[in-house]
Formats: structure tokens, sequence, C-alpha cells
């Protein structure tokens, strides 16, 4: 029913619908021992690709097949390459996971950071199969740790290997019987460093900034335009605003630009020449977009959660996000304990914040240094997890 209001309702509903012809035509086909990944979505993804290439390059032999739940995963991942097949997940059940297991027949599965299915996890652990969790994150709120959580916790004993982000979350696994962790870290810094040795420039980008002072707005909610709209306004830092959507929805783009008492250009539109405003009305720009950035601010934290910082911090900018639902981001907690991001409540205290940098030179380049070393010093998490499927000989080479 929701799929008859909702787009991406509609696009997961018409994804369902047609797993299993797609599915089976290609694994009919295959001869080879299947690497299966499943992600939730676009975020899940970026944590499981450094693993995904490190795996295809190690054991090439291999067929990479990746599911998503999450359209916005989906459809922006569809094709990419290196990656044999991409598909929905069936949602989870005791004969869809059965039917999905059967024709897979994974070799090695492995899940991303949250993604807990009871059915397919019970069908892995019944049929010997090679399952682990990588990048996770435990906090004692959730259901595992509770009195309640019986059901929960069995899901986690279904895990061959759980590698998780910190040693908070190992501590409170083994709290509950679960001793089968690693502390790893999280794989999204191997990631955003990858991206940041590739990144390639934009010709747009670079001819709109024309070598001036700029801010990117990264994954920018209503809320979040509802603080940095009066600093464009106000004309408040001599710099060219960079703004990407967290989604793109015209007649929403639109009506920021209709609020802003400045020159504005949409990406997809005329180049203006004298425009300070540069809207990013295209998808997959944003991770590279912040190389060169006097500051960066990350959407999100107004609403359900703040989005990817390490993107940005990768490069250097200090960060600024809303100071509502962040906490529960460890990298985020890290950058503002170091002192290098900033929450801020308001569009008055997002001014003062970047005021007191952005008037230091020393402090401000200071900052673009401890930021870059801060992401490479928590690198290595793909390379641990690949030594535990090296040690463990769960891989195999075909002959």
């Amino acid at each position: 029913m929701a799929s008859l209001f909702h787009p991406k309702a509609k696009l997961w509903h018409e994804g369902q619908q047609a797993i299993w012809g797609g599915l089976e035509a290609v694994m009919q086909l295959n001869t080879k021992p299947v690497f299966w990944i499943h992600t939730a979505s676009m975020g899940e993804f970026e944590q499981g690709r450094p693993i995904i290439e490190a795996f295809k390059n190690q054991y090439p032999d291999y067929f990479i097949l990746v599911t998503f739940y999450s359209p916005s995963g989906y459809e922006v991942r569809k094709n990419t390459p290196g990656i044999d097949f991409v598909s929905y997940l069936p949602f989870d059940g005791l004969h869809a996971s059965a039917r999905f297991l059967d024709l897979v027949k994974p070799h090695i599965a492995l899940f991303v950071k949250y993604e807990f299915w009871y059915f397919y996890l019970t069908g892995l652990k019944q049929r010997g199969i090679q399952t682990i969790l990588v990048s996770g994150i435990f906090r004692s709120n959730q259901s595992f740790f509770q009195w309640y959580g019986g059901f929960f916790r069995g899901m986690l004993a279904n895990f061959n290997h759980l590698f998780v982000q910190n040693k908070e979350s190992k501590d409170l696994l083994e709290s509950i019987g679960i001793h089968q962790v690693t502390v790893a870290g999280d794989t999204r810094f191997d990631r955003v460093l990858a991206n940041a040795r590739n990144s390639k420039p934009w010709d747009l980008l670079a001819h709109f900034v024309d070598n001036q002072a700029f801010i990117v707005v990264g994954s920018a909610w209503q809320a979040d335009m509802d603080c940095i709209i009066p600093l464009i306004n106000a004309h408040a830092f001599p710099v060219k605003w960079v703004i990407v959507p967290h989604e793109i929805h015209s007649a929403e783009l639109q009506s920021w630009k209709n609020q802003m008492a400045v020159s504005v250009m949409f990406s997809k539109g005329n180049f203006v020449e004298d425009a300070e405003v540069l809207i990013v009305d295209e998808v997959g720009r944003l991770a590279t977009m912040y190389r060169g950035a006097t500051f960066a601010y990350i959407g999100g934290a107004f609403g359900a959660g703040l989005h990817n910082t390490l993107e940005a911090a990768v490069y250097g900018p200090t960060v600024f996000f809303g100071n509502k639902n962040y906490q529960k981001f460890h990298e985020a907690v890290d950058l503002v304990s170091l002192g290098l991001a900033f929450p801020i409540a308001d569009a008055a205290s997002l001014e003062n914040s970047m005021r007191v940098i952005f008037d230091d030179d020393e402090l401000l380049v200071n900052k673009q240094v401890m930021s870059r070393n801060y992401v490479a010093m928590q690198a290595g998490a793909t390379a641990r997890i690949m030594e535990y499927i090296e040690l463990k000989n769960i891989a195999y080479v075909a002959q």
C-alpha cells in the first residue's frame, strides 16, 4: 500500500517482485563459489566495499553477489564494476530465506554493521556456511543486552565471527557469552582513504570555485538549510557555497534557491559566472567534493541521524553538524573531542564556531592536518578482516 504513495516504497516493492527471476537466471549459469555480501543501504555498502575490492583482488575466481534492502543503495550501485550481480534481498522468512540460500549456495556470507536477519542467519548456520559481521557496533540499550533479548542474542550466536568497531562493543558481546569477536575498526576509514587517493577533480566545481575559499554542505535537509541560508544571505564569510542535498526534489531545491538573496546555479543547469552558491542536483558527486574545502557542514543530525563525516574529514576541513542526533556515530564523537568537529544549535552558533577558526590561519591549517591524520590512524580494518579470512582458510582458490 505504501508503494502507491511513496517513490522509495514503490521501488522497493517492484524490486521485491522482480528478485527471483533475476537471481535464478544468473545463478543457474554460475559455476564459481559465491561470496555474498548483504548491506542495508548506501552507507553500509560503502563500508563493505573495501572488503569486496580486497576479496576480489585476492580471490578473483569467486562470484561476488551483493544484496540490498533499501532502494537508495540498490538503484545507485546495481551496475557497480567488479561485482558480478546486485539484487534486492528477499524479505526475511522461513521459505524465502531457504529458497534464496539453496539457489545462491554462498560459500561465505558477510553482513555489514547492523544486519541481523533471523531466518537467513539460522539457515546459514544450519548449512555450515561461514558467516561474518563486519564494522559492527553495539550499545548497551540494544535489545541484545536487555532481559527480554534472548531471541536477539540467539541470532548473534549464528555468526562464525564478528568484527566490531570498538572495545566497548566487544565487551558488551562478551558479557552475553559471544566470544568470537575481534576489534578491527571501521572499514569506512579505509574506504574514504581510497576515495581520497583516487579522487578526480570535477571541472564544474573547479570552474565555480575559481581558486576561492568554499564551504561544502553535504547531505543537506531542510533543517540544515535553516542554519545555512541565513549565513549565505548575510555574507557572513567571503566564500562560495556548495550545497549537496540528501535527496533531489526539484521543488525543495527551488525553494532553497528562492530563499537565497544571492546568485545561485544548479549543477545540471547553465553555468552562472557570478554565482555564489552551487546546488548539486545530481548524485554520486559528494564523496570527492570536499577536497580543498575550508569547512564542511554535514546534514542529518537534526533529523534521523548524522550522515558520513569521514568523507569530509579525510580531506581536512573542520566539520560542523546539528547537535541533536550525532552521538551514536563514534567517529563524530571522536572528531568533536579532538576539536575537529562542532555540533551546532542554529545559524548563530554555526557562525560563531566557524568564525573562531576562519579568522585564525594557523588554527585553520593545524586542524586540517589533524583531521587528515585522525582518519589515516584509524585505517586498517579491511586488512584485519582479510587476514582472518586467509588464516582460517575460509576462502579457497578455484582450480
